[in-house]
């Protein structure tokens, strides 16, 4: 370890040293804790009551308490003992799934669901934010793609390497948390200590504004992506010709979306977000009128996606430039799930409009899909214009 951190890593920005390893940590936790190398990892499901699928739902939805617990964790030290001791409880899961108490089931589903909370997506975004200086847009877009990626690189793994698919998953959590907890130390540059206290840092001229702003801008972001994603898939299943094909065009606009999400947020090293938010809003209505051109392949589909990638990496860096520091991860949980919730409430109404999306495909094909992508661009662009005119930057 010694010899690649003193010899071949000596060279590299603090950033890029610790984008390597947030990127090699979240790669080896999201394929070792994905939903279907833990679904392959039981031989059969229990027979469990409803109202005992119901307890473990409600223990799996516990992640979001330790969500709220790993923000002010991150806000106030180092994290990562709190990454490593997620990253054991999520290898515990594989030798609680052997049995078919339902006991151990809660449990398993509590320790899964409090892991992912510590090693979740808000924490590595948090940890990128704060450690870096010169390439937040690369990390961030880098996180954004891995952690919107479908994962089925781990059963593919453990078949090449031959081993049991729960070994498997405890093997790659464990590296991954050994990895942070091993290197993070030596190549996180954030620094903590005393310093304003969030009610003082909101007190600052300038501050309660930037943080208002930044959540409608992500509420829009928030409801662009769940609604576009929803969009794409329907347009795509429209288009598509049978269940093989449509299953793998959603996994590569996914993919493309991934890709989109790193590239946007390359850019914002270079550009500001703010601009690059404008700018993806008009690429979006350029890529949905490409869908009236005629001769169309799909190709229209696949670079809407790479576009609309930039509504995953562009809101967090648009945190990383408006939101203070110490605080981050506390403001960035909360605007997330104002996001979310917005999200889930498009959700809702489209789950109950599949006639009227069904009737509008049938009448005017894809002209309703890009009347939708313009509305939403205009809509964004208001919104990401409408910028306050002080901006204090708070530690």
């Amino acid at each position: 370890m010694a010899i690649m951190d003193g010899v071949s890593f000596a060279s590299w920005h603090p950033d890029l040293r610790l984008g390597l390893l947030l990127v090699a940590a979240a790669l080896l936790l999201n394929s070792g804790s994905s939903g279907t190398l833990w679904a392959e990892t039981s031989s059969s499901w229990p027979d469990f009551t409803s109202v005992q699928y119901g307890l473990l739902a409600a223990a799996d939805s516990l992640w979001a308490l330790s969500a709220i617990v790993a923000a002010f964790w991150v806000d106030r030290g180092p994290p990562r003992g709190m990454m490593a001791a997620g990253a054991v409880l999520l290898a515990l899961g594989p030798f609680l799934a052997l049995s078919d108490s339902f006991a151990l089931a809660v449990t398993r589903y509590f320790f899964t669901g409090v892991g992912g909370g510590l090693v979740g997506s808000l924490v590595f975004y948090a940890v990128a934010v704060k450690g870096s200086v010169r390439f937040k847009g690369t990390l961030i877009g880098s996180l954004g793609l891995l952690f919107n990626m479908w994962w089925g690189t781990g059963a593919v793994a453990a078949w090449w390497v031959g081993l049991p698919l729960g070994w498997w998953a405890v093997a790659m959590v464990v590296a991954g948390g050994a990895l942070l907890f091993l290197l993070l130390p030596r190549w996180f540059t954030g620094r903590y200590g005393p310093g304003l206290t969030l009610r003082q840092t909101l007190a600052v001229p300038g501050a309660r504004l930037n943080v208002a702003w930044v959540t409608a801008v992500c509420l829009v972001t928030s409801l662009m992506a769940t609604a576009g994603a929803s969009r794409l898939g329907w347009v795509t299943s429209q288009m598509g010709q049978d269940g093989a094909s449509l299953e793998s065009d959603l996994q590569f606009i996914g993919l493309a979306g991934g890709i989109g999400a790193l590239l946007w947020g390359m850019a914002a090293d270079y550009l500001p977000a703010r601009r690059l938010l404008i700018a993806l809003a008009a690429m979006s209505l350029l890529a949905g009128l490409s869908l009236r051109l005629p001769g169309g392949d799909g190709t229209d589909l696949l670079i809407l996606s790479v576009v609309r990638g930039g509504l995953v990496s562009l809101p967090w860096v648009l945190m990383a430039d408006y939101l203070p520091v110490r605080h981050f991860a506390k403001l960035a949980l909360a605007i997330t799930w104002v996001g979310s919730v917005g999200a889930s409430l498009v959700l809702l109404v489209e789950s109950v409009g599949v006639f009227y999306w069904d009737w509008s495909l049938d009448v005017w094909g894809a002209d309703s899909f890009i009347l939708i992508v313009a509305v939403e661009a205009v809509l964004l662009v208001g919104v990401v214009t409408f910028r306050p005119r002080v901006r204090e930057t708070v530690g």
